[in-house]
């Protein structure tokens, strides 16, 4: 009986190593590049995708600022995990008062009507995939360059981007590549983890002001970004970003990405020869991990906001 017992429990241990240590393949997470041919493809094909929008609340939808005409820039802007299109609500209206088209996707299974943490649960990292991909495909035909930006979530779909698509400027802020308080040799495990075992979800209490926020967080959701991150690490390892003007913007007081893999991922880029520059936020400003949306605890948008528009349009910072 004793013999059994070890045999059972060595047995348990065995399948967990596996499960965490078995190499995921993240062969499928690479482009597949189908650019608009002209303004109007571009814009049919963002009408489409902002069909799929009718499950979603209606400040949580897709966002889609165009002037009538192809302009000299188009913006792709991302948003984070648990958030919508609406965390960009600001920013978006600044690029299209400059005069500039700009798509905000609504990522899926976010800013679902009544959404809990089990729908974030059905996020994958080939669906990632194919939002970043379409997304450039459309801002390829509703500007002459295509600049793009992602924060958390957003900013690892970002990092994406600027590895496998040659789109003019990334600006990546705050790329969930990881997790906090784990060490970077551990992640991989844990992401396996995350995406072979049954899903473990909790959900926070929602905010009645921001219907579109899915507050709380998913075992599962959470592992389908690291793995779309995986392919982001994995391709900078392997060969040059298709992206040269990549500028990464980290906030010192950050206790919610891993800080390790982003500074790793900017090292791996930059010994293929790629134009990576690195901006801080100091730790002084006490700033929450959202540095983009101004109704944060915490937020500074007097000074984050112009930070990042420069970042945007290439401007010099400090």
């Amino acid at each position: 009986m004793r013999f059994a017992r070890r045999v059972v429990a060595v047995s348990i241990i065995l399948v967990i190593l596996l499960t965490a240590f078995l190499p995921a393949n993240t062969d499928s997470l690479v482009s597949r590049p189908h650019p608009a041919a002209d303004y109007a493809a571009a814009v049919a094909r963002a009408r489409l995708f902002q069909r799929g929008d009718s499950i979603a609340t209606p400040t949580g939808r897709s966002v889609l600022r165009v002037h009538g005409h192809r302009t000299p820039r188009a913006f792709v802007l991302f948003h984070g995990l648990t958030n919508s299109p609406y965390q960009f609500r600001d920013l978006a209206d600044s690029i299209s008062n400059a005069g500039d088209n700009v798509f905000v996707p609504r990522l899926p299974w976010h800013a679902l009507a009544g959404g809990t943490q089990r729908d974030l649960a059905r996020l994958s990292a080939t669906a990632l995939r194919e939002v970043a991909d379409a997304s450039i495909d459309i801002a390829s035909g509703l500007g002459d360059t295509v600049i793009v930006f992602g924060l958390s979530l957003g900013g690892t779909m970002a990092a994406w981007v600027a590895q496998f698509r040659p789109v003019d400027r990334v600006v990546i802020a705050a790329p969930a590549l990881g997790v906090s308080h784990v060490t970077a040799a551990l992640e991989t495990p844990l992401m396996n983890l995350g995406l072979r075992l049954p899903d473990y979800s909790h959900d926070d209490p929602r905010d009645p002001l921001r219907p579109d926020r899915m507050p709380g967080w998913c075992s599962r959701g959470i592992a389908q970004m690291m793995e779309l991150a995986l392919a982001a690490r994995r391709g900078a390892s392997e060969r040059a970003p298709r992206t040269h003007a990549i500028r990464m913007l980290v906030n010192a007081h950050d206790q919610t990405i891993n800080r390790t893999l982003v500074d790793d991922l900017v090292a791996s880029w930059r010994a293929k020869g790629a134009s990576v520059e690195t901006h801080e936020l100091s730790d002084t400003l006490r700033l929450p991990h959202d540095v983009v949306d101004p109704t944060e605890r915490g937020a500074k948008p007097s000074v984050t906001e112009p930070l990042i528009v420069a970042l945007l349009y290439g401007r010099q910072v400090w």
